[in-house]
């Protein structure tokens, strides 16, 4: 590339004249380029001094203990459960509203936040789903409009 060396067969004294382009000075400017920069890059950064607000942090939340609504049918007729207890039909609201209250007491004094919790229900697989919708109502009467169905994982 730089030089090239003559197979002999020009004149005595006669350099032969070549084609190829000469990349030393160009090589040895981007060298020099390179070291320019190498310098004036640190030079450049300049530090500002910038008033940055003070970042503060509140720590999350644990989430609420989910409340369970067991719902089942034998020969007695409908059974309700409310996480453990057994509960009657007509008092499923407001012991649903004490199970939540319990639950989370950080937020026991907040009726809008203990209304916006979500109450999971379960079922058994033979059990009429009118009696499913008749716990629904029931929960909803009181408040509660965040309601989920739980399935059993049978893998």
């Amino acid at each position: 590339m730089a030089g090239k060396v003559s197979s002999g067969g020009s004149k005595r004294g006669r350099a032969e004249v070549t084609a190829d382009p000469n990349v030393i000075p160009f090589i040895d400017v981007m060298l020099v380029l390179l070291i320019i920069f190498m310098i004036a890059a640190p030079i450049s950064s300049v530090d500002i001094e910038v008033d940055m607000p003070s970042a503060r942090i509140d720590p999350s939340k644990r989430p609420p203990r989910p409340t369970w609504i067991s719902v089942n049918e034998d020969g007695g007729g409908l059974r309700v459960y409310v996480m453990n207890d057994e509960v009657s039909m007509a008092d499923l609201g407001e012991e649903t509203y004490e199970a939540v209250q319990t639950n989370t007491p950080q937020i026991a004094g907040d009726r809008d936040e203990i209304l916006d919790q979500r109450i999971y229900i379960r079922a058994d697989s033979n059990l009429a789903y009118r009696n499913v919708v008749r716990v629904m109502n029931r929960l909803q009467d009181k408040g509660f409009t965040k309601i989920g169905f739980v399935a059993e994982d049978r893998r």
